[in-house]
């Protein structure tokens, strides 16, 4: 499984990288073997000199059986990816109960 996180306009992303790999581990650990691939990409839209609700999360995920795509935004980084990993872990939920049921197959 290919697992990346990448972090654009952010100064001081010491801590903020290894955060995010955990969380997204954890959120994945239970559908590892429907996983091919994960992504999260954090962004300070307006940078780090202006505050606000501007701290985005996207996380996108390769399923063998599709793809599913979060993005959430915030005014802090880790509260952002704490909410987004909580609904991938419902999204990855919900279709594996889809897969098991075989709904969606023709």
């Amino acid at each position: 499984m290919d697992i990346k996180v990448i972090i654009r306009g952010v100064e001081d992303s010491t801590g903020l990288r290894e955060f995010a790999e955990t969380k997204l581990a954890g959120a994945i650990e239970r559908f590892e073997d429907r996983v091919l691939s994960a992504t999260v990409r954090l962004e300070d839209e307006t940078g780090p000199t202006k505050h606000g609700v501007d701290k985005v999360c996207h996380v996108e995920v390769r399923l063998r059986t599709g793809e599913t795509r979060i993005k959430e935004v915030g005014e802090d980084f880790r509260a952002t990816i704490d909410v987004a990993m909580d609904r991938l872990k419902a999204a990855l939920s919900r279709e594996a109960g889809r897969a098991k049921r075989g709904v969606g197959e023709g």
